[in-house]
């Protein structure tokens, strides 16, 4: 069965998994399961939750609406927690917010901030559907852990707070004195602020830099979206901790 299981759906179910427990699925998850994928009773799911690693199920009803899987075995265990990894961004629009959802869970994002700054465009930010693009993503990277989805904040909060204890490098173009990132240490926790598709405004990059704890960085000599931005430092980053 080995060689064939990564041919399984899998599915993120927040429930506490054990040998034989039986496990309902949501109705979204039934209606995938059934209607787009076509699967009967007796066939295999890969589930994990978040904390007990990876298990393989049975599916052993599905209704109309409702559904449930029986856990056979565990085929992972939770690796332990390793560093974290905070993006500090400002909501986009749509079609790019969603890529760079995905593409942060992907690149190992253990914490999204939403800062809501001068420029930002979106301030109506959907937290359900940002948890449910989390999820997905989760679900088809292989990952055994969801980010945590903090609530949007304010930027003068942002500032005043201090939510981690590791530097935050914030990605500013156009400024004199910024430390390339590739002179940067990532290893251990680390956080990363990216502004609005407009930028920073000249208060916001003043603040920066008089904040003993954000530290301005470059990206190079090009201008970046927001999007290519957050996943250009995460993937440097994710780099940088496994060499």
């Amino acid at each position: 069965m080995t060689e064939h299981i990564y041919k399984y759906p899998r599915l993120f179910l927040n429930h506490s998994f054990a040998e034989n427990g039986i496990l309902p699925l949501e109705q979204s998850q039934n209606h995938y399961l059934k209607n787009v994928l076509r699967k009967s009773e007796g066939d295999f799911v890969r589930l994990f939750n978040g904390r007990d690693g990876e298990w393989l199920g049975a599916l052993t009803a599905l209704g109309k609406k409702h559904g449930q899987v029986t856990l056979q075995e565990q085929l992972k265990e939770q690796p332990e927690d390793g560093a974290r990894r905070h993006l500090y961004f400002s909501p986009i629009k749509k079609q790019r917010m969603d890529m760079l959802v995905e593409k942060a869970v992907e690149l190992g994002v253990t914490d999204l901030h939403p800062v809501l700054m001068a420029r930002t465009e979106n301030r109506h930010l959907n937290a359900e559907r940002l948890q449910a693009q989390v999820i997905e993503a989760a679900e088809q990277c292989e990952r055994l852990d969801l980010p945590v989805v903090h609530e949007e904040v304010k930027w003068p909060v942002f500032m005043a707070a201090r939510e981690v204890h590791c530097d935050v490098f914030a990605a500013l173009e156009r400024i004199q004195g910024t430390q390339n990132m590739n002179e940067c240490d990532f290893r251990g926790d680390c956080a990363f602020l990216i502004g609005p598709e407009g930028g920073f405004d000249p208060q916001e990059i003043a603040d920066i830099q008089a904040n003993a704890h954000t530290k301005p960085i470059s990206l190079g000599n090009r201008i970046l979206r927001a999007e290519t931005a957050a996943i250009a430092c995460l993937a440097y980053a994710s780099f940088k901790q496994s060499s």
